[in-house]
């Protein structure tokens, strides 16, 4: 009998021992698990940081009243130095979600930003996207048109400064995306959105974005890309209809050389000046450029653009000695950039614009034509 009850108490000395170190096995491996599921969700983030500091100079009109460049997606002020973008970007990329948001500071997102506007200023982009299958996906959120290539981002740039055909491409718009891959050479989808109902407040009407890119050789894409509906301000009584078109082609003939050409026509109704107001009005832009890399990190590029907006539909009208037209400008650019390392840049730039004679655009509207050295200097990682 003694030895029944030693063999019962030792028994369950051993058991109560041993349950409290089974138990905290147990905890440790869920907590293992939570972990890794946890290191596995992070591995499909991306965090980013971008910097850019420019300095714009005029090389003549001194005396100009203003700093401010107009029709300038980035880099406009001028005589000082000054911060184009600092940002920081979120990306989440997984097999059936993916997102991103980006937010940014600085001189480049306060253009075109009036007061009722300035909310929206800081947000770059901010969407949240779906597969629906193993070659669609659909996006919903603050999302860029696919039409042209040029970014208020220099870094994005192969010449810092975008053209003034980019200053009134139509931007990025709250909406949702759908894009399908039909082949290694074939992608397309559609958008349907409004830049205004929220972000600028002047219409409530919907606009549809269609977008296609081929690519028939390795080194060569082609891209078709629009936008359509009614841009009339909300309480309008006729109906702004615009039809706008952008066609891009990116050649690469040799690993150090690219060749880019842009070509953007665009029409809408009930646009052009008195006295035909009722009619349709038209507009063209385009852009050609080069950039040749030599020494590994030194790149040089040169761009020829125009912008022909004869009724002024989207540049608005510019009167001068009684007469009345739309904007139109032509000009070059050359640009030279070394590149220390993969993440940061350094650039040079000299542009010329020039606009039809007698507008006087340029300093404080003294001037048809200006000329700037631009010095931009960035790093993103």
């Amino acid at each position: 009998m003694k030895r029944f009850i030693k063999f019962s108490i030792i028994s369950l000395s051993f058991f109560l021992c041993s349950t409290p170190a089974s138990s905290q096995g147990k905890a440790d491996s869920l907590t293992d698990e939570l972990t890794t599921k946890m290191l596995n969700n992070f591995k499909n983030f991306k965090i980013g940081f971008y910097a850019d500091t420019y300095v714009n100079l005029e090389l003549d009109h001194n005396t100009d009243t203003t700093n401010i460049v107009p029709f300038f997606a980035n880099c406009p002020m001028t005589g000082h130095i000054r911060l184009n973008v600092a940002a920081i970007e979120m990306f989440y990329d997984a097999e059936k979600v993916r997102g991103k948001i980006q937010l940014q500071f600085g001189d480049a997102p306060n253009l075109l930003a009036s007061p009722e506007k300035q909310w929206i200023k800081n947000i770059r982009q901010a969407a949240v996207g779906f597969r629906i299958s193993k070659k669609m996906w659909v996006d919903v959120g603050y999302m860029f048109t696919p039409v042209g290539c040029e970014s208020a981002w220099p870094v994005i740039n192969i010449i810092s400064s975008a053209s003034v055909c980019a200053y009134f491409e139509p931007g990025a718009v709250l909406g949702m995306k759908f894009s399908y891959k039909f082949s290694e050479k074939l992608d397309a989808g559609f958008m349907v959105g409004n830049p205004y109902s929220v972000a600028y407040q002047h219409s409530n009407i919907l606009s549809g974005i269609l977008f296609i890119n081929y690519m028939p050789l390795k080194n060569l894409t082609i891209s078709y890309n629009n936008l359509f509906g009614n841009q009339a301000l909300r309480n309008a009584t006729l109906k702004s209809n615009l039809l706008y078109n952008d066609i891009l082609i990116v050649y690469d003939p040799h690993d150090n050389i690219n060749i880019t050409g842009q070509f953007d026509f665009g029409f809408q109704t009930n646009s052009q000046m008195a006295p035909d107001t009722n009619k349709i009005a038209s507009m063209c832009s385009g852009w050609l450029q080069c950039r040749y890399r030599f020494l590994h990190n030194f790149s040089i590029a040169g761009r020829y653009e125009y912008y022909y907006d004869p009724n002024g539909f989207l540049s608005g009208p510019y009167t001068y000695e009684g007469k009345t037209t739309g904007l139109t400008t032509n000009g070059t650019s050359v640009s030279l950039e070394y590149k220390p390392v993969k993440i940061a840049y350094i650039r040079m730039e000299y542009k010329y614009l020039q606009s039809n004679k007698g507008n006087k655009v340029f300093y404080s509207n003294t001037s048809d034509y200006m000329n700037l050295l631009i010095f931009t200097t960035g790093v993103r990682f």
